[in-house]
């Protein structure tokens, strides 16, 4: 789908149109002479890591087409030193620890590569996880 957006004092303006909306709003428009609009280019959201927070769209012309343009930045430390705190308190085993460069739970020993596993507290390692049996 072809997208357009308005362009007023060469900066864009509302929200892109779709080509069939736009046709429809000004009939007759010539796609290939448009004064008034710049093709508009999607640009999908970047997926942020934990400590990073996404702010936009701002609609920038870059070249003649106009695009999405997100900003990512990094949340502040003492955002990020909260954040962990609470996550520490939600572990789902005492001897596990957070990793605070990956915001994740990091067992004692590496959950094994093979089969299913379940981490067992009082021995502090990985057994073979079993199937509960269904009782009627």
């Amino acid at each position: 789908m072809n997208l357009y957006i308005e362009i007023e004092n060469n900066e864009p303006v509302n929200h892109p149109y779709n080509e069939d909306n736009l046709l429809m709003v000004y009939p007759g428009i010539d796609l290939d002479n448009l004064p008034n609009f710049c093709k508009f280019t999607r640009v999908e959201r970047p997926i942020p890591k934990w400590d990073e927070v996404v702010e936009g769209p701002e609609y920038k012309i870059i070249d003649g087409i106009c695009y999405d343009v997100w900003t990512v930045n990094k949340i502040s430390d003492e955002e990020k030193q909260q954040m962990l705190a609470n996550l520490a308190t939600q572990k789902p085993y005492p001897s596990w620890t957070v990793d605070s460069d990956n915001y994740c739970f990091v067992p004692p020993t590496p959950y094994p590569e093979s089969e299913n596993w379940e981490w067992d507290e009082s021995t502090l390692s990985w057994i073979p996880y079993v199937e509960p049996e269904v009782t009627e």
